[in-house]
């Protein structure tokens, strides 16, 4: 079974979180009212006045004259969307995000033996999220995202609707097909042939329903059953992978400086390959004694994982830091993280991208060593038959 969590759209629990006394007002999200934009969400006081989603601002002043208007803050609607996922995530792995802002999904097999009592699970639920953003939260529960969807849009506040697979396709026929995710050809075919409800359209067979309305229609009909073939896209926390080492005494001199990141790259080399991932970048900060915290940022051409590749390119970074106090910590910080993987080059291809490891490694080089130590050579045939005469060296 699939349980649907749906709260407000999570801007607009931002602003209450915001402003507290911004809750029962009549609230326009998406900017002020004399701009030129559309409405990204609405509060209920507002929708009761005629104002809904995508509308101008514009028109929203017109049907609601004493509502609030704010623009969205992305940055807190982020945090919302992520506190509500993280949450679900605390009571299992098995979470996805809707498409729907204000929906996420988490698969209930698991939880079975740690709740058998499926009521103290869903209150549970319930509890953590208001707990976290502040908003009871409105719960469906069916045998799939689209019906446990459906239910949880029209579930009341802390009573759960739970609809049982044997009673899928009797509790979607009551509802009209807009709850259905229709293009308006589709929706304006099937209202002229007289089907505005979903128990009408279930009354047409899967293959009179092809041939009337093509095989991209299909999946409407098969929601219309209680059936969908989307894939789960399992929700996974950002994942942050950083040490740090605070230095007692204070050091300052590079030696012991070096020795200390080594170590350090070897703690953020063995998270990364624990998560599966290699960065592109990671950054430095040496938190000075009486200065401010020198960043050190390193770039990498592909995803490195081992921590003998971090410290090729951290090391020459930090012979060349400007350091003009003591340090008192040294701070790693992986960033860019992408799936590790191997890549054994085609040499004999043309074009092939083992180039961009030569490139990164001769870069490392010349930022250690200078860059005179490796130049490219350019044959000239037309020259003497001489090594000296015929290479041309260029810097690379």
């Amino acid at each position: 079974m699939i349980c649907c969590v749906r709260t407000p759209h999570p801007s607009l629990v931002a602003a209450w979180l915001t402003a507290p006394a911004l809750r029962g007002c009549s609230l326009v999200i998406g900017g002020f009212a004399h701009e030129r934009a559309l409405v990204t969400t609405a509060s209920a006081e507002a929708r009761a006045h005629g104002v809904l989603d995508g509308m101008s601002l514009n028109q929203a002043q017109q049907f609601s004259p004493d509502a609030i208007f704010q623009p969205v803050d992305e940055e807190a609607t982020a945090r919302v969307r992520q506190s509500l996922l993280s949450t679900l995530h605390h009571f299992t792995p098995d979470v996805a995000a809707g498409e729907d802002p204000g929906c996420a999904f988490l698969r209930l097999d698991r939880l079975a033996l740690r709740w058998p009592d499926r009521s103290q699970l869903l209150a549970a639920i319930s509890r953590a999220v208001e707990a976290v953003i502040g908003v009871t939260p409105t719960i469906g529960v069916a045998s799939s995202i689209f019906v446990s969807k459906v239910a949880a849009d029209h579930a009341t506040i802390g009573v759960p609707a739970i609809v049982e697979p044997e009673k899928t396709r009797a509790y979607l026929a009551r509802y009209p097909i807009d709850v259905l995710p229709l293009d308006d050809d589709l929706r304006e075919y099937l209202e002229l042939l007289g089907l505005r409800t979903i128990g009408r359209l279930q009354t047409i067979s899967r293959p009179a329903f092809r041939r009337q309305f093509g095989v991209k229609a299909l999946d409407v009909h098969d929601l219309a059953h209680g059936n969908e073939r989307r894939r789960w896209r399992s929700w996974r926390p950002p994942v942050r992978i950083e040490a740090s080492e605070p230095l007692e005494p204070p050091v300052d001199n590079t030696e012991a400086l070096q020795f200390i990141a080594r170590a350090l790259a070897e703690r953020v080399s063995a998270s990364l390959l624990a998560h599966g991932l290699g960065t592109r970048a990671v950054r430095i900060t040496l938190t000075q004694e009486s200065a401010s915290p020198l960043p050190i940022e390193v770039s990498f051409a592909y995803p490195m994982t081992t921590a003998g590749e971090l410290f090729d390119g951290i090391r020459p970074r930090l012979l060349r830091a400007s350091i003009v106090a003591p340090l008192e910590r040294i701070t790693l910080r992986a960033g860019r993280l992408e799936a590790a993987y191997v890549r054994q080059p085609g040499l004999l291809i043309r074009r092939d991208g083992f180039r961009e490891s030569i490139a990164d490694a001769v870069a490392r080089l010349q930022e250690e060593y200078g860059p005179s130590l490796i130049q490219r050579a350019e044959v000239r045939p037309d020259a003497a038959p001489l090594v000296d005469h015929r290479i041309l060296w260029k810097p690379a």
